[in-house]
């Protein structure tokens, strides 16, 4: 397997010299994982189409990779549920349709939901959570719609990861990446910035205050507003192809 490392404790410029014969600790790094990577980023920033063929070739000279590095690549993001292997067409990326939302953000709701239970009851604290938040709150009128995403990825991962649980955590990253691609190809027509912080801002705030039911109705308006989004979205760009 192609591989590349990295020295995993590297000292900065001008550092003095290490003892002779001390151990340097390399971390090894996948080429297969940076290629998934490299094509994960081109799916979700919009650079490769819904439905667009990736033929092996074409993509591993472009990735600068061998072609069974590109095609176990593949098969990360077909295991994430991003593309898709069809007879006689080959890797394709995934296109979503309205049931593909509502089964995405189904899973989604009853993890997230559970996610706030159990924060409410342990009443753990959510930096990451009122970070994202706060960054929310420093965005442009004209800020990326993918700046946008990533925010609101970095919200709802954080209260995912303030349970504790590695399962849940597990289970949340399995559709993970359905979500932001439902997101990224669909482009909803979301509030301005502000108004995106001021809904997030209300909800940290429930948790903060600990209120269980108000955190619950919050959260599932919340989804259910953005699954209502993307599908209204999706019907949009049918109409536009039709």
């Amino acid at each position: 397997m192609e591989q590349s490392t990295t020295p995993e404790d590297s000292d900065p410029p001008g550092a003095p010299a290490r003892p002779p014969g001390r151990e340097i600790r390399l971390r090894t790094v996948s080429v297969v994982e940076a290629a998934a990577d490299a094509l994960r980023e081109m799916i979700l920033d919009g650079t490769i189409e819904p439905g667009t063929r990736l033929r092996e070739t074409e993509f591993a000279g472009r990735l600068g990779i061998a072609r069974h590095t590109f095609r176990a690549a593949a098969q990360i993001l077909i295991n994430e549920g991003l593309l898709r292997r069809s007879p006689n067409r080959g890797v394709q990326l995934s296109v979503l349709d309205a049931g593909d939302i509502v089964d995405i953000f189904r899973l989604r709701e009853a993890l997230e939901i559970e996610a706030t239970r159990l924060v409410v009851e342990a009443g753990a604290e959510i930096p990451d959570a009122a970070l994202a938040v706060e960054r929310f709150n420093a965005l442009d009128d004209d800020a990326s719609w993918r700046t946008v995403v990533d925010l609101d990825m970095d919200f709802h991962r954080a209260i995912i990861d303030a349970t504790g649980s590695e399962r849940i955590s597990r289970a949340y990253a399995g559709v993970q990446s359905e979500i932001l691609l439902c997101m990224a190809q669909l482009r909803p027509h979301y509030d301005r910035p502000d108004e995106v912080a001021a809904e997030h801002r209300e909800l940290l705030e429930a948790l903060q205050a600990g209120e269980p039911d108000e955190v619950e109705k919050l959260f599932r308006r919340h989804l259910g507003d953005a699954s209502e989004n993307l599908t209204n979205a999706l019907q949009a760009r049918e109409e536009v192809t039709a």
